[in-house]
Formats: C-alpha cells, structure tokens, sequence
C-alpha cells in the first residue's frame, strides 16, 4: 500500500485518468477533489460497507491510528515575547491607521486576530488568574 503526505495544492494521479488534489484541511477532515472519467465510480467507504461489502483487505490489516486529541496549551504557550511581538505589532497598526493608511492597519490587525485569537487570550488570562499568576500585561 502506498501512503502519501500532501501539502495543499499538491495532487498524485491514478493510470493515466484519474486525478487526486488535496484542497485543505478542516480540523480532522481532508478536502480532496478527484477528477476521473465518469465511468470510474468513486464511492465512500462507510456507503460500501452500510451497503454490506467487506471493508478492503488492505485496510483491515493496518494498525488503529491514535487520535488526534486537540490541548490548547500545548498548541500555543504563551510568553513575555509573544506578548511585546503582538504589543509591537499593534502600535505599528496604530501608526499605519494614523498615517491615513486604515486599510493596511485593518490588514494587520486581522493577521494579529488570526495568530492570537481573542477566545485563546481569554481563556488564557482565566487559567492565569484561576492559578494565581497573570499573563504579562494583563
């Protein structure tokens, strides 16, 4: 059996027809879209087997993958130098905006929103404070 790690925007082909691109990834869930010739059917696993059909050979044999189980703390620690980088970055939003370019500032602020979304901080400040701690500048 062959396993392949994509990137979004990669793709493999299967015979010289039928091609496979990985569009992104939603949490757990892969988004791919396959162009084959209509007469090559293309059906779900989980339809298959509720229709009665063996779950295939090659797959029964691998191992149970272990779960992925999402811990914030471990996907994002914060720190003093995280705090002064976002702290930077918004008093150069500030500048931007004070410069009458509003549109970059907005730009960045959504960039600073992606990298430290406000439910992360938080829920970062009530673990500090149930703790007995505070993060810096809070």
């Amino acid at each position: 059996m062959l396993c392949i790690t994509m990137k979004r925007g990669e793709y493999f082909t299967v015979g010289s027809d039928t091609v496979v691109l990985f569009d992104q990834l939603s949490g757990e869930r892969a988004h791919l879209t396959i162009h084959a010739p209509r007469e090559v059917p293309i059906v779900r696993g989980e339809v298959l087997e509720r229709q009665g059909r063996q779950r295939p050979a090659c797959l029964s044999a691998l191992p149970p993958r272990k779960k992925y189980r999402y811990r914030p703390t471990a996907a994002f620690l914060w720190n003093d130098e995280r705090e002064r980088a976002i702290r930077a970055l918004e008093k150069l939003a500030d500048r931007l905006e004070e410069n009458g370019t509003a549109a970059e500032a907005e730009l960045l602020r959504a960039q600073i929103d992606q990298i430290v979304p406000t439910t992360w901080e938080d829920e970062l400040t009530n673990r500090a404070i149930s703790s007995g701690s505070r993060p810096a500048g809070i």
